[in-house]
């Protein structure tokens, strides 16, 4: 939980806001209810923390590309690398 923690902080700090053209998909990707999350931890001192919008729960029919991230966690909380 910890590596999901480090990686939400910097995926989307509290009230930061989504820039863009379309302001209700921008409103869409602003808000964590649009995201899923995932975690794999392939050695016992790596996390990856994935995550990707479901933009249908916001009502919205767009494709949008590229509005996710994988974060790679060190077991002592630090980000080694982003996707």
């Amino acid at each position: 939980m910890a590596a999901v923690k480090v990686a939400m902080d910097a995926f989307m700090l509290p009230g930061s806001r989504v820039k863009g053209d379309n302001e209700q998909l921008a409103e869409c990707l602003s808000r964590w209810e649009t995201y899923d999350a995932s975690v794999l931890q392939p050695k016992e001192d790596l996390f990856f923390v994935r995550f990707f919008p479901m933009i249908e729960r916001c009502g919205l029919d767009v494709m949008v590309l590229d509005a996710g991230a994988v974060y790679a966690v060190d077991a002592k909380g630090r980000i080694v690398a982003i996707q």
